[in-house]
């Protein structure tokens, strides 16, 4: 039998290495398939490179448009070459592949990436190996062997928390997780077609279990496999979110095991493959254990030398529902919106959880505190809850030893953006709070003229921590020339709305869900108070107010103002009111869930979709703030 005879032998000497593989196979296309497996990377560095010089231009940009602001250029006048150059092929394919505006609400800058990979890959696999001869099933088996191990590397590249990756492109760990899934189950499908060909041709001609039995390589292969099938299915967001602790656990393990049964499995002339995907790792452990020490271990040199770990910390509960904490002296900065992980000794069995820093690095202080606000859930939210509230019965402060990894996240320059638009539900206020702080607390206002801010919270005292802080710049909006408004609406009371209109079903505490419920209660206003003075507090008066700052220039009065409504408020409305009809780059942030980011991206997309067909100035950015670890 001509299987028998090209399997008659099965060592793994450098003849059978030099065929292509260990099974004793010579590959008609070795040569090919070690260029398609150089193809692989070569593409891969190519969108980088791309990906790294669109960046570089993104910040020259941002760094021109505030340039030429700061020289007293006006918002529609001051658009560089540079800016037209970029716009126009943009514009150009927004009105080719004009999309409805239901589909704002769609991943599809995802799904065109995770296709084009996908093709990718199964371009690679099938490029002139599809011939319906007596080697058609050990054809595709081998070619999907060697692009498998090409793979192996970059789902390990893609989960490392200091991100090479992240470093080109302007983004952080947490936003690539969500490719990182895919790359891996694209990985997984090569994997399948690779042993699920052989399997088919082993049986077809009852060759099965001899294989097994005589070729060494063939049992850690399909460990491998089972492994991989494992890790695939465990990650999807059930069993992600059914205990959190347990599936970190799980997926150590299994991709320890996973690239001990490759470094089995896989011949010696592709190794090289494997033992890159090792050294990823490894260095995604080294970088993981040497940010929380650098951090968390300080050395006093005194007449007492002493050395100490972790930061005092404390805690108050605000109610069952949240939880504030200050983490004193970290000693490290940090840019608004990031976030840390955090660990407790007294909560040892937990695994360390992200929590966004509410407020912005003391610029003139030598010791820095992380304010942080975490939302109760399960795990170490409902712990630190508990702590609190028992302590506070006994009259305590709350004290514990914490330990921090961080910061990380990247954000935007939201300086070149004439018009900011933010938008928190619950506890994504911890995003929203220290950027509105750090536009007003800067030297220089950049670009910026407008703000318009929107918190949602079940309860007042929920959004105290925030408007404590928010309270302390505002008074500087007038003098920076920028018009500031504070919404905050608090649904839970007046019998409007339901109790469950917030809950929060992301693992990152400090960044909530607000669930859409079909009707839709009225919005009350409470009290709004104006930080001037001179502003009356009569309905006529307000109604004025809020249409001049609708329809007034950047460069005219400047109003600061809070304003405190009951009810859930029509989000859509608040948008377009904040945006109004002038001109310049606009940039609209939302950190609240799925519901409320649909809202939001459905009303963005409207606003640009009309600012295009009546020829309008200046572009309208939406930046989504969520957990996607």
């Amino acid at each position: 039998m001509d299987l028998l005879r090209r399997h008659g032998d099965h060592g793994h000497g450098h003849e059978e290495e030099e065929h292509g593989h260990g099974h004793g196979h010579q590959s008609e296309d070795s040569v090919r398939q070690h260029f398609l497996a150089c193809l692989y990377w070569y593409v891969l560095a190519m969108v980088l490179i791309i990906g790294s010089v669109s960046r570089l231009i993104s910040i020259f940009i941002a760094k021109q448009r505030i340039k030429r602001r700061d020289a007293g250029a006006s918002s529609d006048t001051s658009i560089s070459t540079v800016e037209k150059l970029v716009d126009a092929p943009k514009a150009l394919v927004s009105r080719v592949f004009q999309l409805p505006v239901r589909s704002a609400t769609l991943p599809i800058r995802k799904t065109i990436v995770v296709v084009a990979y996908t093709a990718f890959v199964a371009g690679l696999v099938t490029y002139k190996s599809i011939h319906h001869d007596a080697n058609f099933h050990e054809r595709i088996a081998f070619r999907a062997a060697w692009i498998t191990a090409t793979q192996t590397s970059l789902p390990f590249l893609l989960a490392v928390r200091v991100n090479p990756i992240g470093l080109l492109l302007g983004t952080s760990y947490e936003r690539l997780n969500w490719f990182h899934r895919w790359a891996s189950r694209v990985f997984f499908a090569s994997a399948t077609i690779h042993g699920g060909f052989f399997a088919w041709e082993w049986l077809a001609a009852s060759f099965f279990w001899t294989e097994i039995k005589t070729v060494k390589m063939v049992l850690p292969g399909i460990g491998a496999w089972f492994i991989l099938a494992w890790t695939v299915v465990s990650t999807l967001p059930f069993f992600r979110r059914m205990k959190y602790e347990l599936f970190v656990v799980q997926h150590i393990i299994s991709v320890v095991l996973l690239l001990v049964f490759l470094v089995l499995h896989v011949p010696d002339h592709h190794l090289f493959s494997i033992w890159c995907a090792v050294g990823v790792f490894a260095y995604d452990v080294v970088t993981r254990s040497a940010n929380p020490i650098w951090r968390n271990l300080r050395l006093r040199v005194s007449v007492n030398p002493s050395l100490r770990y972790a930061y005092d910390a404390s805690i108050q509960a605000v109610d069952a529902e949240l939880t504030t904490m200050t983490i004193r002296k970290v000693g490290f900065k940090w840019k608004p919106g990031q976030h840390v992980l955090l660990w407790s000794p007294t909560f040892r069995w937990e695994t360390p959880h992200p929590f966004t820093i509410v407020n912005i690095p003391d610029s003139e202080g030598k010791s820095q505190d992380v304010q942080l606000t975490i939302k109760t859930k399960t795990g170490l939210t409902r712990d630190l809850n508990d702590w609190a509230r028992r302590t506070g019965l006994r009259g305590d402060n709350g004290s514990m030893r914490v330990m921090l990894t961080g910061p990380f996240g990247a954000v935007p320059n939201w300086k070149q953006y004439e018009n900011v638009v933010l938008i928190a539900a619950s506890t994504g206020g911890s995003f929203t709070t220290p950027v509105l702080e750090d536009l007003l607390s800067a030297q220089s206002p950049g670009c910026v003229r407008k703000i318009n801010a929107l918190f949602i919270v079940r309860r007042k005292a929920h959004a105290e921590p925030y408007l404590q802080r928010i309270s302390r710049v505002l008074s500087r909006a007038k003098e920076m020339g920028i018009s500031v408004n504070v919404q905050v609406a608090v649904t839970k009371g007046g019998g409007t709305v339901s109790d469950a209109v917030l809950r929060d079903d992301d693992a990152n505490a400090s960044r909530e869900r607000l669930i859409e419920e079909p009707t839709r209660g009225p919005s009350v206003e409470l009290e709004r108070f104006s930080i001037d003075s001179g502003a009356s507090s009569e309905s006529g008066r307000e109604e004025q107010l809020l249409k001049e700052e609708m329809d007034m220039d950047f460069d005219g009065a400047h109003a600061s103002a809070i304003e405190r409504t009951e009810g859930r408020p029509e989000i859509a409305t608040f948008i377009r009111t904040a945006v109004g009809s002038v001109p310049g780059n606009v940039a609209v942030a939302v950190c609240g869930g799925d519901a409320i980011e649909k809202v939001v991206k459905m009303s963005v997309a409207l606003m640009k979709r009309e600012r295009a067909r009546d020829g309008g100035v200046g572009d309208i950015y939406l930046h989504v703030e969520r957990s996607d670890i």
